[in-house]
């Protein structure tokens, strides 16, 4: 059967309004920034954990070592939390960006709208899938709030270790006190030097990955230029220079007629 000009009407897409769009636009932002509260509201919980555990682990020379530990595992806990809610809120900011990218942005270029950007906008909408894998949300989250945590807790846990009830005199006796309970003191050591060394390898990998589609990040120029300026200025802005469209070369003047 032939289709009737009926079903040839049905099946011409519908025009995009802007008023859609803006809709849409609206609503992707809304549910990136409740997802950014939610990620605000984790760091809080680390933080305010890490003071109370300070706070009581030096408040007497009695106080065990073990409070610094369970500080750390709580801050980990919070950390893997937080990369879980982190990879929902690279889902919709991808989306709001990919709607700046390729609609808004040309719209105000007085430019046409960008087919690919809103293509994968589109297959995101109609099948929503998780783009972030969770190890490179661990190490963005630790590269952005919980590295410094973590390192304080440690030097904390180590000063507490070392300083109270006065300083060791072996490296021997040092290692016998990191013990807890019947654990002894070498399986502590060696599983806080595993943790840390993983957290670090983590947290240098951060800066030679590719970053999510919505962190603020210098363009790097190479990789060793990318782990430098990360250092020393992580948050500066590339100034995009303007080709300023050079005149024509002058034609030589014409010669005189005779």
């Amino acid at each position: 059967m032939r289709p009737t000009a009926r079903d040839n009407e049905a099946l011409k897409p519908l025009p995009i309004s802007d008023t859609a769009m803006v809709h849409l636009y609206r609503g992707e932002l809304g549910r990136s920034d409740n997802w950014r509260t939610r990620l605000d509201t984790t760091t809080n919980w680390a933080l305010t954990t890490t003071a109370a555990v300070i706070s009581f682990g030096f408040a007497n020379t009695s106080s065990p070592h073990v409070t610094f530990l369970v500080g750390i595992w709580m801050v980990i806990s919070f950390l893997l939390i937080e990369a879980r809610r982190y990879r929902y809120y690279d889902l919709w900011n991808r989306r709001v960006r990919l709607l700046e990218d390729g609609y808004w942005a040309p719209m105000l270029r007085h430019e046409p709208v960008d087919p690919d950007s809103l293509r994968e906008l589109a297959q995101e909408l109609a099948r929503p899938q998780l783009q972030l894998s969770l190890i490179s949300a661990i190490s963005t989250r630790l590269n952005r709030a919980y590295g410094p945590i973590l390192i304080v807790l440690l030097l904390s846990w180590f000063v507490k270790v070392y300083s109270h009830p006065q300083a060791p005199g072996t490296f021997r006796e040092f290692v016998e006190r990191a013990h807890v309970g019947p654990v002894p003191g070498e399986f502590i050591m060696s599983l806080i030097a595993g943790m840390s060394l993983l957290a670090i390898y983590m947290f240098v990998s951060s800066f030679f990955v590719r970053a999510p589609l919505g962190e603020l990040r210098t363009r790097p120029r190479g990789r060793r230029a990318a782990l430098w300026e990360s250092f020393y200025r992580p948050y500066a802005l590339n100034r995009s220079r303007r080709r300023v469209p050079r005149s024509p070369p002058a034609s030589p003047p014409l010669p005189p007629e005779p």
